[in-house]
């Protein structure tokens, strides 16, 4: 049998954290999963091999790669030393006839972008060290070793899964007579987190908000149980984290749309807590409010504006843009609306049909924005034993498009965690921006790997 169509306000109950939730289930939850990612859980706390940070004070000219789902980047970035960089970087949209075609063929494609970013930047005959984040699963055995697991995103590439995309694309260049070779591979959250560290050596985690979400920090090497390492590995290593996959124990209820959402997603019950936070799913969540509203309290007058029945088609830009209006009218809510959504001609929305889309868009915002301050504080407590009331500085570097461009979610996360901690006016944890950290970070592991 359906749910009912919950009230404003019993929505409003359904969606809001408090701090004594976080402190009494999520956090303790997050630990659970930690130890487990540890102890035996293959998909998280996959270790990086990457064993040290950069003092801030390195220079020179060092290569990144950043292969994506949509599109290849390829960058120079220079330490200018004191945790200044400059980047200097081309994009290149991956065609979609490369996506199904020999490893071989994607490559020398790859090798041959680079070739136009070394013409740009004139270095041609030197040696040139590059770090790669990839944005696919890998099993990674070394800091340069990283076998190809099953792709998804649209491509279906003969001769890379169960192949190292290293050696692969060093071979590449080779055959392109590119002075080049690949000396890291990072996942993008790891990057980020060396990238700050080039600013601020108080720097113990990272996290991606943006379409999607994930966290990296550093830990004791001893604890990764699941692995043997060499007996001359450092102490310390970067952990990607992958926090999208937690949470199926211990997350907030999930509404009725949670439920929907999860059960016409491609896997059912798979990433619990990107669902809740994530930019690709944040708007999906939305537009379901909207559409049972709709059907059930009489939005819109029970008019389903034309193309809001099409799944993912209303996004976190729309929930921003709706969120930032404070017109008297909703003059912004009705433009957004009416601009990208399709009303009967004679039949505009009320006012109040605009505040009710208004304050579901911000309780959706903000049950992310709590889940990723939780999140953060979680990975305070991995690393320093405790979240609140800390000793030392701590920064957590975070980067992605929902952190840096949603109305207010930066400065909502911050506030949050400090409700968290109890910390008043404590300066000692700071949630700070980074942007390109993972383009940046590959750049500084390879001239960490480089010698």
């Amino acid at each position: 049998m359906d749910e009912p169509t919950p009230s404003l306000e019993e929505l409003e109950k359904q969606t809001f954290i408090t701090k004594e939730f976080v402190e009494d289930t999520i956090i303790p939850g997050f630990s659970r999963a930690y130890n487990h990612g540890f102890d035996e859980d293959e998909s998280t706390m996959i270790p990086s091999y990457v064993c040290r940070l950069p003092t801030g004070m390195e220079t020179g000219t060092y290569l990144a790669m950043d292969f994506g789902g949509t599109n290849l980047r390829v960058a120079a970035v220079t330490l200018i030393g004191d945790g200044k960089t400059d980047i200097e970087q081309k994009q290149f949209v991956i065609p979609e006839e490369l996506k199904t075609v020999p490893v071989e063929t994607l490559f020398d494609w790859v090798a041959e972008c680079t070739n136009d970013l070394l013409v740009k930047i004139k270095s041609l005959k030197k040696e040139m060290y590059m770090g790669v984040s990839f944005s696919f699963p890998i099993k990674q055995t070394d800091i340069n070793k990283g076998v190809a697991m099953k792709m998804g995103k649209g491509f279906d590439i003969p001769g890379l899964v169960n192949h190292d995309v290293v050696e692969l694309l060093n071979d590449a260049f080779v055959r392109k007579g590119i002075n080049t070779r690949i000396v890291a591979i990072v996942n993008d959250t790891v990057g980020s987190l060396v990238a700050y560290a080039y600013k601020d050596q108080n720097t113990i985690a990272s996290m991606i908000i943006g379409t999607g979400t994930n966290a990296a920090c550093i830990c004791e090497t001893s604890e990764i149980k699941k692995q043997n390492f060499p007996p001359d590995t450092p102490h310390y290593m970067i952990i990607n984290n992958e926090i999208g996959l937690m949470g199926s124990d211990f997350l907030p209820i999930r509404t009725k749309y949670d439920k929907i959402l999860d059960s016409q997603s491609s896997i059912p019950g798979f990433q619990p807590f990107e669902k809740m936070v994530s930019g690709r799913y944040m708007g999906e969540l939305v537009r379901l409010v909207i559409v049972d509203y709709v059907e059930n309290s009489n939005l819109f007058d029970g008019k389903l504006p034309g193309r809001m029945e099409i799944p993912y088609n209303f996004t976190t830009v729309h929930m921003s843009e709706i969120e930032s209006d404070r017109t008297y009218n909703s003059a912004n809510i009705l433009k957004v609306l009416t601009q990208n959504f399709k009303f009967s001609e004679n039949k505009s929305p009320t006012v109040a049909d605009l505040r009710t889309v208004q304050e579901i868009v911000r309780k959706f915002s903000r049950r992310s924005a709590q889940l990723s301050a939780a999140a953060a504080a979680s990975l305070i407590q991995l690393q320093c034993g405790s979240y609140k009331n800390l000793e030392r500085e701590v920064r957590i570097a975070i980067d992605g498009s929902i952190y840096h461009s949603f109305h207010k979610y930066s400065s909502s996360m911050s506030k949050f965690l400090k409700e968290i901690q109890e910390s008043g006016e404590d300066k000692k944890v700071k949630i700070v921006g980074i942007r390109n950290g993972g383009v940046v970070g590959a750049a500084i592991t390879a001239m960490m790997y480089s010698h």
